[in-house]
C-alpha cells in the first residue's frame, strides 16, 4: 500500500493589532514658560489716572487634572498654580532749580491660580484642545522718588489679588503610555479691583487713599504630564 503523502494544511497566525491609545485618566505635571502683562491702569480717589509699565518675565508651576475620552472627543478639567516673575519697571529723571530728581515705578505679578474645563479632539496619541475657566493673580506695585538736594525719599505702594476669565489653546502628544508633552497659549483678562494705597516718606508709610487696578496677561508654556492611563495601549 502506498504511503499517504498528503501535506497538512498550514494556517496563518492572526495579525495582532495594538489597541488605540486612550487619554482617559488622571494626570499631574509641571510647566515653564513666559508671558506679558499689558498696561494695568490705576485710578486714584480724586479721579486722576495713570498707566504703569507693561510687564514681561518667566513663569513656572504645575497642573493636575482628569481626561475622559469618548471616540475622538476628549473632555476634562484642570487646576493649575504657578509662580510668576512677570514685572515691568519705568524709570524717570527730571530737573528743577532745587536739584535732580529720580523716580521709579514697578509692577510685579507674583503668582496665579486657574481652574478650567478642557475639550479637544484626539488623533491617537496627539491631542488638540481648547480650555476656558477662571483665574486669580496677585499683583504688587511700588513707586519711589528721591532727590540729589537731600536724602529724602518718598513713594507709594499698593497691591491685591485680581480675578478674571481664562481662555487657551494647546497641543499635547503622548510619548509613551503614561508620559505626555504639551505646548499651550493662555490669555487671562483680570477685572478691576479697588485696593488701598500706602504713601511713604523716608520709610514711614501711612494709608492715604484707594485706587482701582486691572490687568490682562498672555502666556506661552511648555510642559509635561504623567497620565495615570486607565485603559490605554501599552507602549
Amino acid at each position: 500500500m502506498a504511503a499517504d503523502m498528503t501535506m497538512p494544511m498550514q494556517t496563518k497566525a492572526p495579525t495582532y493589532a495594538a489597541p488605540a491609545f486612550s487619554w482617559t485618566g488622571f494626570y499631574i505635571g509641571a510647566n515653564v514658560g513666559g508671558g506679558t502683562t499689558t498696561d494695568p491702569t490705576a485710578n486714584n480717589s480724586e479721579g486722576a489716572s495713570g498707566t504703569l509699565a507693561n510687564g514681561k518675565g518667566a513663569v513656572a508651576g504645575g497642573q493636575v487634572g482628569y481626561n475622559w475620552q469618548d471616540g475622538n472627543w476628549v473632555l476634562g478639567v484642570e487646576g493649575e498654580g504657578f509662580w510668576s516673575n512677570i514685572k515691568g519697571i519705568e524709570n524717570s529723571k527730571f530737573f528743577d532749580t532745587t536739584g535732580t530728581f529720580f523716580g521709579t515705578a514697578s509692577l510685579e505679578n507674583r503668582y496665579d491660580f486657574t481652574v478650567a474645563a478642557r475639550a479637544g479632539i484626539a488623533f491617537d496619541r496627539t491631542l488638540i484642545y481648547a480650555k476656558g475657566g477662571w483665574a486669580w493673580g496677585n499683583y504688587q506695585a511700588n513707586s519711589l522718588s528721591s532727590s540729589t538736594l537731600n536724602s529724602n525719599t518718598s513713594g507709594s505702594n499698593f497691591g491685591g489679588t485680581l480675578d478674571g476669565f481664562l481662555v487657551g489653546v494647546g497641543l499635547e502628544h503622548a510619548l509613551t503610555r503614561n508620559w505626555t508633552v504639551k505646548l499651550e497659549y493662555d490669555y487671562i483678562g483680570y477685572g478691576t479691583k479697588e485696593v488701598n494705597v500706602n504713601s511713604c516718606n523716608n520709610g514711614a508709610c501711612t494709608l492715604t487713599s484707594t485706587t482701582t487696578i486691572s490687568s490682562t496677561k498672555q502666556l506661552v508654556k511648555i510642559g509635561a504630564n504623567y497620565l495615570f492611563n486607565m485603559d490605554g495601549a501599552k507602549y
